[in-house]
């Protein structure tokens, strides 16, 4: 009988095993291997004798040989589901495992490796000699295809040498090009792939792999080596330098590039550099490259400064004077605001109820933000007569929102109001001096005297409380131990209105710190007094001190969270939210939805429902699914906690999925809750037009609904008001987003939508949202600051970045056809006689027959032509972020920009565009024919908007200050915007406002 050519058993391999004869053994360990993937459920029950065969101390098998037993074991395992088994044998395995075949084996033991490796390094454990040679294995291996996966694995095991590895072996995407512009380009093209860097840099600077475990240390080396690959290129990328600067908080690396190109006379770089700092970096950082810059007599000269001099333009680009001058003559001369809204709003809403007032002032502050116009308080001064107590502090503080960014004008458009001045009133001096905090947000050296002021000793406890929060606005994030000391002077007199505004600056002007000393003096006072006030603005500015510091939190949030107090336990929870801003770290959003199930008070499981959507805002289109169950609560707070984390984390972004969660809460029965899915809807449809997001039009109609319904409830009537001017901020020219273009957290936009979120307790601290508005502009300017008269192209169709429109849709009525009455006896008659006349065979026209052929549509209707895909817009225009990906620039122009804009379009749904790469709002051009002295046409900017002789001069002192009536409303708003097409027209005459005692 012939033997069978096909194995049917292991048995008999398996007995050779046990054979005293070693080659035998050998011989019958590599069949066995052959034929496990078919018999491995009978090889199982040797497992025991098999892992004897592989002990390294073993003698029954050739040393040689022990490898291939544990790889024998490893895929018995593997095939018995046992992956973590597998993994350890493949390991000792060694050379064995290293010569298996390509399979999914292999494939599946590498992953089990891979993951084991990042495990061991998450707990800073030592890798194993063996895991260490197979990770460096498939890294090493990795084709440039996969440069971002070989990335993001090195990163996640902390591997610097193979992140540099990586770099150093990918080669730069070919970009060919026959014209000689493009072949000089081609020889300061990097040699590698810079998309790479761009990667890393965007993983880590969003937070999203992971990397809440990193330790500051390896951060730090992190970036120091990005920073060290950038330079490798010739033509380095500056935009992504910058970034790596302010994340790394790298005065010194900044300051010496700057002082070389300066010295380099490459001020076209410089000038980029430093917008982009002034864009993404916080005060103190800028105060210390210019110290830097003094050190080494590249400061401007104290006293007769030429605006031509490359000094004056840095340094008044650093203090954000240049980009303040752009932005207001941008929100300016492009102001869309649709003023019958606000008109129809103020007619509604009676305004003897102060919560209507308040709404009406926020609105129209939020709709103006930026943009200088007050066009509509000039046309309502019997409403602003009508204004008391804390309504006229709100409504003098809004003056701070309309002129933010005026520096030149801002002291003079208050100065009637501040103390001492023409209308004497101590809720509008307080309102005054919160208003000029507003104005100069970040930039305290231009407020500080007249604020200092404000909290002497004599002053009562309203003006110290407007005094305070100004203070703490205009010198956010700079640590001043004299300001702080001076607030804390406030905070210890006791008093429920002053103090409460005291907590508020005191985290303010400590932002970010860390501070020990602030923390221990604000928790021990929070605990002493028994003002309600005084605890949440303290708690409050405990979360302020502890924002972006991350697990260094941990400490402090563990304290709140278990204080028996709720107010303490409520700051805790955004404690969370800005220490962990944007970060979306799991155990961060475990702990927040724990409290929000479980806290036994309302007030806490809102704030911790709302903190959501600062932790997760980088991973918007998640919020939804995260917030779902919450948003069907029975609880009212957890709900209205969800509408506001929709709004928060989706702001700017016209999610759909997040709008379709919010609509059914715009009908929930709770009036609060229908007031946070106004603003929410509002926040995330902000700067959508109609095909972006086609409910936008809808929503919109759904507020002016609201706002003129009598019966619905003042709290609901109150948000979509807000609402109202949330969705149309800055003109229409404004955005809410919590991260800067370049990746970066967006402090102003989170402090300022954290403080919006506490007008819950306090309506003032709404004008807080002021400070989130971005303004969504594209710049370009020459080395000399002008902005050259040059069209844009954006590849994409109009109506996808176009205004609302502002016209109304009137519907025709037809007017229908009188009915004639018809007795029944006459309808009886022509029925008979129609029955006789069909029987007849004839026919009979009747009044029915005629109405049917009248209302026939016609047959040829006009096709709508097809929108172009593409459009031009002139410099100084609005660019959306999510546009900001479709624009070029003219190829073959006289200007073109130091460097590209994001690549490639970035979709509509993903906020920011092209990532750590994408260029800022400013963009500084090459002139390349200025060597042929052409002269080119600009854009004139309104001096009114910025009167003085140059740049330089920004900030007046009262015996500076020109000689002008001392008016609210010392600039003309709209009237005096920039037309070409229009007459100019003659402004008003000035007014003040006429609030009464």
């Amino acid at each position: 009988m012939p033997v069978p050519s096909v194995t049917t058993s292991a048995a008999g391999s398996l007995t050779l095993l046990e054979d005293e004869d070693k080659d035998v053994r050998v011989y019958a360990l590599n069949h066995l291997l052959v034929i496990v993937g078919q018999f491995w459920a009978e090889m199982s029950d040797k497992l025991s004798y098999l892992e004897l065969l592989a002990d390294p101390m073993s003698k029954e098998l050739p040393a040689e040989s022990r490898p291939q037993a544990a790889l024998l074991i490893s895929k018995i395992y593997y095939y018995m589901g046992y992956l973590d088994e597998a993994v350890e044998f493949a390991l000792k395995a060694g050379t064995g495992f290293e010569k298996e075949k390509e399979g999914e084996f292999r494939q599946t033991i590498i992953a089990g490796c891979l993951d084991r490796a990042i495990e061991q390094t998450s707990r800073s454990e030592k890798i194993d000699p063996a895991l260490s040679n197979i990770v460096d294995s498939v890294l090493r291996s990795t084709s440039g295809e996969n440069g971002k996966l070989a990335m993001g694995l090195a990163l996640s095991l902390r591997r610097l040498d193979l992140v540099e590895m990586i770099y150093l072996t990918s080669r730069a995407p070919s970009q060919p090009s026959t014209s000689a512009q493009g072949a000089k380009s081609q020889a300061s093209r990097p040699s590698h792939d810079e998309g790479l860097l761009r990667y890393v840099l965007s993983e880590v600077v969003s937070g999203a792999s992971g990397n809440e475990s990193w330790s500051e240390d390896f951060r730090s080396n992190l970036f120091n080596l990005l920073l060290r690959l950038f330079h490798f290129n010739p033509t380095p990328d500056w935009n992504s330098i910058t970034t790596i600067w302010a994340q790394n908080y790298d005065i010194d690396s900044a300051g010496d590039a700057l002082i070389k190109l300066i010295n380099e006379s490459n001020h076209l770089d410089a000038y980029q550099i430093a917008f982009d700092l002034n864009e993404v970096a916080p005060q103190a950082f800028i105060e210390g490259i210019r110290k830097k810059l003094s050190e080494k007599d590249l400061a401007p000269p104290a006293e007769n400064q030429d605006e031509s001099d490359p000094k004056v333009i840095l340094d008044n680009i650093l203090r954000g004077i240049t980009s303040a001058e752009l932005f207001l003559n941008f929100l300016n001369k492009n102001n869309k605001t649709d003023m019958s809204i606000l008109k129809v709003t103020k007619e509604t809403l009676e305004d003897r109820y102060s919560i209507y007032h308040s709404a009406i002032t926020f609105t129209n502050a939020f709709a103006h933000c930026g943009t200088v116009s007050d066009k509509f308080l000039r046309e309502n001064l019997d409403w602003l007569g009508r204004a008391s107590n804390w309504a006229k502090f709100s409504t003098t503080a809004a003056l701070g929102l309309i002129h933010r960014g005026s520096w030149v004008n801002g002291v003079r458009v208050v100065k009637p109001y501040l103390p001492g001045g023409s209308a004497p009133n101590k809720f509008s001096e307080g309102g005054a001096l919160f208003a000029l905090g507003l104005i100069y947000a970040g930039r305290k050296e231009f407020a500080e005297e007249e604020l200092k002021k404000g909290l002497g000793e004599g002053m009562d406890p309203i003006v110290q409380h407007g005094a305070a929060l100004g203070l703490g606005v205009s010198a956010i994030a700079t640590a001043d131990e004299e300001i702080y000391e001076q607030i804390r002077t406030i905070l210890f007199g006791d008093n429920a209105t002053a103090g409460e505004a005291a907590g508020y600056a005191m985290g303010l002007v400590m932002l970010g710190t860390g501070s020990e000393k602030a923390l221990e003096e604000m928790l021990s006072y929070a605990r002493e007094t028994q003002h309600e006030k005084i605890i949440r603005s303290l708690a409050m500015g405990i979360a302020f001190v502890m924002y972006g510091q991350r697990e260094r939190a941990n400490g402090v949030i563990k304290m709140l969270t278990e204080e028996k107090d709720a107010i303490l336990r409520y700051g805790g929870m955004f404690t969370i939210a800005l220490a962990f801003a944007g970060t979306g770290n799991n155990k961060a959003v475990k702990k927040l939805l724990h409290v929000a199930v479980s806290d036994v008070n309302d007030d806490v499981r809102r704030a911790a429902v709302t903190a959501l959507g600062f932790v997760l805002f980088r991973n918007h289109t998640q919020v939804p699914r995260v917030v779902q169950l919450l948003a069907e609560s029975y609880n009212p707070h957890v709900r209205h906690g969800a509408t506001l984390a929709l709004g928060i984390s989706c702001a700017g972004t016209g999610l759909e999925t997040a709008v379709e969660l919010l609509e059914p809460m715009t009908k929930d029965p709770v009036d609060f809750v229908r007031q946070g899915a106004y603003l929410s809807l509002a926040m995330i449809l902000i700067q959508q037009s109609e095909t972006s997001s086609p409910k936008s039009a809808s929503i919109r109609e759904l507020f002016a609904k609201v706002v003129s319904d009598k019966h619905e409830d003042p709290m609901a009537r109150f948000g979509a008001s807000l609402a109202q001017g949330i969705i149309d901020a800055g003109g229409r020219n404004m955005t809410l987003a919590l991260s800067t273009r370049a990746g970066t957290l967006n402090m102003n936009a989170i402090v300022g939508m954290t403080l919006f979120v506490q007008f819950w307790y306090w309506f003032p601290l709404a004008h807080g949202l002021g400070l989130a508005f971005t303004p969504t502009a594209m710049i370009a300017v020459d080395e000399q600051l002008k902005i050259p008269k040059i069209d844009l192209t954006c590849n994409a169709k109009q109506s996808l970045f176009a205004y609302p429109s502002t016209e109304k849709k009137v519907e025709e009525k037809k007017k229908d056809k009188a009915k004639t009455a018809v007795l029944s006896t006459t309808a009886k008659a022509k029925a008979r006689e129609r029955t006789k006349k069909a029987e007849a065979g004839e026919s009979m026209d009747t009044d029915e027959k005629e109405d049917a052929t009248t209302d026939k549509p016609s047959t040829a209707q006009k096709k709508k032509p097809s929108e172009p895909t593409s459009f031009t817009l002139p410099n100084m225009s609005r660019v959306t972020s999510s546009q900001m990906g479709y624009i070029t620039f003219p190829t073959n122009g006289r200007y073109e920009p130091i460097r590209p804009l994001a690549e490639h379009p970035t979709p509509i749904s993903n906020k920011g565009s092209g990532g750590a790469s994408a260029s800022g709002s400013i963009i500084v051009l090459r002139d390349t024919k200025s060597d042929e002295e052409s002269n080119g046409e600009y854009i004139e900017l309104d001096k009114s908007l910025w009167p003085g002789t140059g740049a330089g001069q920004v900030a007046f002192t009262e015996d500076q200050a020109p000689e002008v009536p001392p008016t609210a409303g010392a600039t003309q708003g709209t009237t005096t915007q920039v037309q070409d097409d229009e007459e100019d027209i003659e402004p008003p005459q000035p007014f003040e406002y006429p609030f009464e005692d």
